[in-house]
């Protein structure tokens, strides 16, 4: 398992913005993240950095592997469904 955290502050502004709908959402992509976050779309191909979409919502994120374990919320946002 993995720790998922918000990195920085602009995440927590926009997290804060969802709708509670959205909210839920988010709550799902946490629990994939928790147990496979290297399988969001990984921005480049030698990079730590992925996104994983989802009913609306867009995590922009920073993988952290062994032994940290840890996924880095970047950014949080809408995107048309």
């Amino acid at each position: 398992m993995y720790d998922v955290n918000v990195a920085n502050r602009i995440a927590e502004d926009q997290i804060d913005d969802l709708s509670d709908p959205e909210f839920e959402v988010l709550k799902e992509i946490y629990e994939a993240l928790r147990l496979a976050p290297a399988n969001g779309r990984q921005l480049t191909p030698t990079g730590n950095m992925y996104v994983w979409d989802h009913k609306g919502v867009s995590v922009t994120y920073f993988l952290l592997d062994a032994p940290q374990r840890e996924v880095a919320i970047l950014r949080v946002n809408r995107y048309p469904a």
